[in-house]
């Protein structure tokens, strides 16, 4: 199973694996802190449970796109990161 996750996340070794690891769940952990913070702020200011959703939602995707690079630069996981990202917006793109 160790075997085959290495395959899918395109590492070397089991080390790698654990850092990415280690920067996905950072990342969740940190975007989920900062959008609490921003959608409480903003929602002193709107009281419309609907658009709060979307906020959320639109700033967590934003948020941890973002982060992600941020996150792994200290882990030496950047270029992993990056082809992701690029990967990422190509099959967002597709659906548009």
């Amino acid at each position: 199973m160790i075997v085959q996750l290495i395959k899918l996340f395109k590492t070397d070794s089991l080390r790698n694996l654990i850092l990415r690891f280690i920067v996905f769940s950072i990342t969740g952990i940190i975007s989920l802190y900062i959008s609490d913070i921003l959608v409480g702020f903003i929602s002193e200011f709107i009281s419309n449970g609907i658009i709060n959703m979307v906020l959320r939602v639109l700033s967590l995707f934003f948020l941890y796109q973002l982060l992600l690079l941020l996150v792994a630069i200290p882990f030496g996981q950047f270029s992993y990161f990056i082809s992701y990202q690029k990967r990422f917006i190509k099959k967002i793109k597709l659906l548009f």
